[in-house]
Formats: C-alpha cells, structure tokens, sequence
C-alpha cells in the first residue's frame, strides 16, 4: 500500500511562498549531526566519559529513578529522546527558516541566539516537565551548558540546515 512511497519529502509546514522547502533528509542529516555533537559533549564535558550515565540520566527523563538501574535498554532509550529532541530542534528551525527569511542572513548571530534559545526551551520547560529531580540552579553550570547547546546545536543547525546559494 505505501511501497516506495517516503514518509517525509519535504517539510511544507509554514512555508513561505517564495522559499524553497527544505528537505527531510538535510532536516535528518542536520539533526544527527547536532545530536551527535551535543551527545559526545555531554558524555566528555559534563559526565567525564560515562556514556552509560550519560544516557541513562536522559532516559530517567520518562523512566525516573529505574532508569539508572536498568541496563542496555536505558541506555538506548536515553540515546532514542536525545536524538528525538536534536530532530525536533532542527525541524522547528526549518520550520522557522521557511518563515522567517532573515535567519539567512546571518547565520552565526541566529545560530548563537538558537543554541539560547534551545537551552531556555529545555530548562524551563522541558525538563521541569519530566521525571528528572529538580535541583538548585547553578550558574556555572548553566553557562557550560548554554556554551555546549550553543556550539553542539545552535550553530550546526543555523549553519548546515540552510540550503546553500548557488
């Protein structure tokens, strides 16, 4: 019934009249990247190279305290919300870049401010919402994690996601 018919072709939501949509593979493409990216600075920079605790802390986002006893599935299903989350942001940028023509202008002013603008996203509203525990706000973490989400997700998505002039 759906043989050789693609899920996505291209993301039209939005659109404005007279761009070009932007494609799902570049959407995907461009997401694995600033997951990958963001995923291997929070493994090296904020857990000192434990991967599994890594994963295991985002899984505990949906599963709560059981996630850190748990195993391989943990670990996996931290890996799955981490990379649904870099698809997300770089979807709703292609969503925003369809509208808002401007963030092609200068690309590396827009990916700073998105890289912010994810970070505000995931701390005041995302995990709050999820079974993380709350805990006092630090601002030298916070800043390491807004420098992390700046140059892992911000500028990889507003620099790679927009199609490039000819």
């Amino acid at each position: 019934m759906f043989k050789n018919k693609p899920i996505l072709t291209n993301v039209t939501l939005m659109r404005h009249p007279t761009t070009n949509p932007i494609s799902s593979q570049r959407i995907i493409t461009v997401g694995f990247i600033a997951g990958t990216l963001d995923g291997a600075a929070a493994v090296i920079i904020l857990a000192k190279f434990k991967f599994a605790a890594t994963f295991k802390y985002i899984a505990s986002a949906f599963f709560g305290k059981a996630a850190f006893a748990g195993g391989m599935e943990m670990i996996i299903a931290g890996i799955f919300f981490h990379y649904l989350i870099a698809f997300s942001f770089s979807l709703f940028y292609a969503i925003l870049l369809n509208r808002l023509r401007f963030l092609n202008t200068n690309k590396l002013i827009y990916g700073i401010l998105y890289g912010l603008f994810v970070w505000v996203i995931m701390n005041l509203i995302v995990v709050p919402l999820t079974l993380i525990p709350s805990v006092n706000f630090n601002l030298e973490k916070a800043i390491i994690n807004a420098v992390i989400l700046i140059f892992c997700i911000g500028l990889p998505i507003s620099l790679f996601l927009p199609r490039w002039k000819n």
